[in-house]
């Protein structure tokens, strides 16, 4: 019983998917600011969350579920700009390799801000 729970388990993560949405949208006018706004919104809606910068992402337990999620997606998506989905598996995203490099960290960086006082 306990190996049957195990290899499922270990199956699961090929079976389970997540679901990248990445877009480019224009925002020079108001018009398109408030596109903009709606998809995301709508997004957020539709349980994604933000992994960077117009790049988001949502868990789905099964296939069949990253495809209806997709669809959603796909009937919310404005006119103008640039959207692209993308489904990995969740033992794939597991995999991802996280690479870190800053030359300095953006907390030591605020910590060492310090305020000049001008008095005349």
């Amino acid at each position: 019983m306990k190996k049957d729970i195990e290899k499922q388990n270990a199956i699961s993560g090929y079976r389970k998917m997540v679901l990248f949405v990445m877009f480019d949208m224009p925002t020079e006018t108001h018009e398109d600011l408030e596109k903009y706004r709606k998809f995301r919104s709508k997004l957020i809606e539709l349980g994604f969350i933000m992994f960077q910068y117009s790049i988001y992402i949502r868990f789905c337990r099964s296939l069949v579920i990253a495809e209806k999620y997709e669809n959603k997606v796909e009937l919310s998506a404005p006119l103008n700009g640039s959207i692209r989905i993308m489904k990995i598996t969740e033992a794939q995203y597991k995999n991802m390799k996280v690479i870190e490099n800053y030359r300095e960290k953006p907390e030591k960086k605020v910590e060492e801000q310090t305020q000049t006082l001008m008095v005349f």
